[in-house]
């Protein structure tokens, strides 16, 4: 619990599963008869080249890529905490259970990602499946989000990860 490098390592997979999620439901929206028209309208509206949208499939097969290689330093930093904090107070104070909430809940978002990555990987163009858009869209994104605001939570409430530096370099002023 002597480090800080939980807080710094889970910017990057905060935006890549949100991005990987957004551009999943994009190019649905994009690809879906009834949609389709709005997006390229919107596509038209934004000055956005419409090449872009047969872009979709492989940008978000890319940031899934992405999510997986930077939730690998976030899940490793955040169980490093998660540790002595369970050694400590043991499964019964709110804060250990939250924070097995949200370590449980960025599991799930990773082996949802994983899936799509692995089910994506041989398919054309990288073209996500019905089954991959639920998942990086309706299921890892939304759960990512539920969890980072537990993160929040943790640190805002319980003080997890405050005053963790020992006091090295702090000296008190005088006032």
């Amino acid at each position: 619990m002597g480090n800080h490098l939980h807080p710094a390592s889970v910017h990057f997979p905060i935006v890549f599963i949100a991005l990987t999620g957004f551009l999943d439901i994009l190019n649905t929206a994009a690809t879906y008869p009834p949609t389709a028209s709005l997006v390229l309208s919107v596509f038209k509206f934004l000055h956005l080249e419409l090449a872009l949208i047969d872009l979709l499939p492989l940008l978000s097969y890319y940031t899934t890529i992405l999510s997986l290689l930077t939730i690998v330093p976030a899940v490793l930093t955040g169980g490093s905490d998660l540790l002595p904090l369970i050694q400590r107070d043991g499964f019964s104070t709110p804060k250990v259970r939250t924070a097995l909430t949200h370590a449980a809940l960025n599991d799930a978002a990773a082996l949802s990602l994983a899936f799509n990555w692995w089910t994506r990987r041989g398919a054309e163009g990288f073209a996500a499946a019905p089954v991959n858009v639920v998942l990086s869209g309706l299921l890892a994104m939304p759960v990512m989000f539920y969890s980072a605001s537990l993160g929040g939570h943790l640190v805002y409430e319980y003080g997890m990860g405050v005053g963790m530096g020992g006091g090295k370099g702090k000296e008190k002023k005088s006032q």
